[in-house]
């Protein structure tokens, strides 16, 4: 019985939950104040820049609607990766929830980022990364009704406002918003406690 009990007390550790199960996507156990944070990422709305507008898929197609603004990076308009120095931009201190809340929870060494789709908009299937594990965080300040997140091989991710997952972007991923209205998250690039990591994993497959 000892032996049985102590398969059944078996949990995987923060580091094979990361990087050895082959996870697209993990919900993560977070309370997000998100009506809070989108209302702030609404007030800097108009500072927004487009991402990733250069990008040429299947020959000439790019996305389409997709903009973005750095709270943490090398600038509030470098919304790229870059190796210059990252640190907290004009827009941390514009949306204090926001900010305060991402330290709280996540050691930020890269970017942090508001992304958002225009109502309409879409993000053509690509990948981020050639190393598979999980990485990014991405978070939903609000996910609008037709609004899908598709890894083409892995599925949707089952996104709803406030959910925070931690995602493995070297799978081939794409967004549409086939709604009226604007999709505004979150993406953190940084350090999780594994505390946090194997809690969510254990609420996911073991409670």
């Amino acid at each position: 019985m000892k032996t049985l009990q102590s398969f059944l007390n078996y949990r995987p550790s923060a580091d094979i939950i990361k990087n050895n199960l082959g996870l697209a996507y993990l919900k993560l156990d977070l309370d997000v104040p998100y009506k809070q944070m989108l209302t702030e990422a609404k007030q800097v709305q108009t500072k927004y820049v487009k991402h990733r507008s250069t990008d040429k898929l299947f020959g000439k197609f790019t996305h389409q609607g997709w903009r973005s603004l750095t709270l943490h990076g090398a600038s509030s308009t470098t919304t790229v990766h870059t190796n210059k120095k990252h640190s907290w931009t004009e827009i941390a201190d514009e949306c204090p929830v926001t900010t305060s809340w991402i330290k709280q929870n996540f050691d930020v060494t890269g970017r942090a980022r508001f992304m958002l789709l225009e109502a309409g908009g879409y993000i053509l299937p690509h990948n981020d990364r050639e190393e598979k594990n999980l990485g990014e965080v991405n978070i939903a300040l609000n996910n609008p009704e037709g609004c899908v997140f598709r890894f083409l091989d892995r599925g949707n991710i089952p996104f709803k406002p406030g959910h925070a997952y931690i995602i493995d972007t070297s799978n081939e991923h794409m967004v549409y918003n086939n709604s009226s209205e604007d999709r505004i998250h979150i993406i953190i690039h940084g350090n999780i406690d594994p505390d946090l990591l194997e809690r969510s994993y254990d609420k996911s497959y073991y409670s």
